[in-house]
């Protein structure tokens, strides 16, 4: 890699850590003009947000921060992400995960940090499918976007207890053994949420993270590229 490719690729990671949505764009649609790989480009916003993370568990950033951060990181992907699609043959994606806000919630804050982090952390293409996202919308995207991985956002403990409806509607679709369905949000429990039939529970996406991970390989068979 050159200097000036080296320079490209530490500007975006700048970016992320400064929190500079505007900047990540910028210097994202700089490499599309220089010779400087989408995957590696990809991973200059992915070790921003790694960065971040760290921040957060060290309490020197807080969750404004880190939505900003999230915000600045979608701003490069919205130009690499289809770089990356274009390349014929390269395989950046470890899987495809769609992830939405249960119905009868509308929180957003927590499913807006979750996609960029497991985007950033695990290498996935993450489908937003908004808020009140009913059971039969879980299912038709799983169809849709061949996923391998649901993630239910869960915020208010009522809601949560909607999750066993979206687990039904995947075992009577046929889907449930070929996806992985986590909980994310305040009010998640791990018990509670494995016995409604969820693969994992988490309540941090970083912490998530590895735990996803481990789901990937020991439940679908998958490699991780993130």
């Amino acid at each position: 890699m050159s200097k000036k490719q080296e320079e490209i690729i530490a500007k975006l990671t700048d970016a992320i850590v400064s929190l500079d949505a505007q900047a990540a764009r910028k210097v994202a649609e700089e490499t599309t003009k220089t010779d400087v790989e989408p995957a590696a480009a990809i991973g200059a916003l992915a070790k921003g947000m790694r960065i971040i993370g760290e921040k957060w568990n060290k309490l020197e950033v807080f969750l404004p921060e880190v939505l900003v951060a999230a915000d600045a990181f979608y701003a490069g992907m919205e130009v690499l992400g289809p770089a990356i699609e274009a390349k014929k043959g390269e395989r950046f994606f470890s899987g495809t995960m769609v992830i939405g806000t249960i119905f009868g919630d509308v929180h957003t804050v927590g499913k807006d940090v979750a996609k960029a982090v497991f985007a950033a952390e695990i290498g996935l293409k993450v489908v937003d499918l908004g808020i009140e996202v009913p059971a039969n919308k879980f299912v038709e995207a799983v169809k849709e976007y061949d996923a391998n991985i649901i993630g239910v956002g869960t915020y208010m403990s009522e809601t949560f207890f909607n999750t066993p409806k979206v687990l039904d509607a995947l075992k009577n679709a046929g889907l449930r053994d070929r996806v992985i369905v986590v909980c994310g949000g305040p009010a998640v429990n791990y018990r509670k949420a494995i016995e409604f039939g969820a693969d994992g529970a988490w309540d941090d996406a970083w912490v998530a993270v590895n735990g996803i991970k481990r789901l990937m390989k020991e439940k679908l068979g998958m490699n991780v590229y993130g």
